[in-house]
């Protein structure tokens, strides 16, 4: 995994997108990363190949309890430590047919760390992957959604998340906001006609609230791991990533403001530049 500092190295050395993935604990924000680390494995993915990577270890380090090597009953992901703070995947990847490289950073972050910004909107300011980001993408976790019990409390956290950092001005108008669903794997089962209809329903205010306040708002639906085999690994990851394969975000610089030219050398500058 990159450090803040290996991150910053990174950026000084050639240009890069940063993906700030935001999110409960267990919504499935590593697994989102590491299964488009498991696609490039098989090959080139979403009309990309694998490039380059320095988080290497990091990536083999969290896809490791999805293999039949680790010997676990299913495949599984460990959990992020709020004491890891603030890391990044790096993932490069290059067009198929002109070979053109993109970098991307991913954040990885605790899950609890961005629960504590919903009930504290406060904070949004202090997580820099938000302010840095050329997109955010909020995760909403399809296996709540998919439980009666639970979902008005996944939808209230992940609406009000969103407006935690958006409110604060936490995300840059320039970046673009998403809402991502994950696990969708598990929506098709018990009461699945009234969670699809809440989920369509969020879907459209998201879409709705923040079109007009950054440059694009977007949804998903993902299914990165299917333990049970009933659907293809890295289900919707493809138009996701794609998504993120824009040209880092820049920010907008005005041009200087001259102070008064109040004497003979003073207007001499402006002499110069005619």
């Amino acid at each position: 995994m990159l450090s803040i500092a290996d991150a910053d190295s990174l950026l000084r050395w050639r240009e890069a997108s940063l993906v700030a993935i935001v999110g409960e604990r267990n919504g499935g924000k590593t697994t989102l990363a590491t299964e488009l680390y498991e696609r490039f494995l098989r090959g080139p993915f979403a009309e990309v190949v694998f490039s380059h990577s320095l988080s290497l270890l990091g990536f083999e380090q969290k896809s490791f309890q999805s293999r039949a090597e680790s010997r676990g009953t299913k495949p599984d992901t460990p959990r992020t430590s709020t004491q890891d703070g603030l890391n990044f995947f790096h993932l490069a990847v290059s067009d198929q047919d002109d070979l053109q490289r993109t970098d991307l950073l991913i954040s990885e972050r605790a899950g609890e760390a961005y629960r504590e910004v919903r009930d504290r909107p406060a904070m949004a300011m202090e997580l820099v992957e938000i302010r840095k980001a050329s997109t955010v993408t909020f995760i909403l976790d399809g296996e709540r959604l998919a439980d009666g019990r639970r979902r008005a409390e996944a939808i209230a956290s992940v609406r009000n998340i969103a407006r935690a950092f958006t409110d604060a001005g936490a995300v840059a108008p320039e970046a673009e906001v998403q809402l991502v669903t994950t696990k969708c794997d598990l929506l098709p089962t018990g009461s699945a006609a009234a969670a699809l209809d809440a989920l369509a329903a969020l879907e459209q205010r998201f879409v709705a609230s923040y079109s007009g306040r950054f440059a694009a708002a977007t949804t998903f639906r993902i299914a990165a791991r299917d333990p049970e085999g009933k659907i293809e690994p890295g289900e919707g990851l493809a138009p996701l990533l794609r998504s993120w394969l824009k040209p880092p975000m820049r920010p907008h610089l005005e041009p200087p403001r001259l102070p008064p030219l109040i004497d003979e050398f003073d207007r001499l500058l402006l002499r110069r530049r005619n």
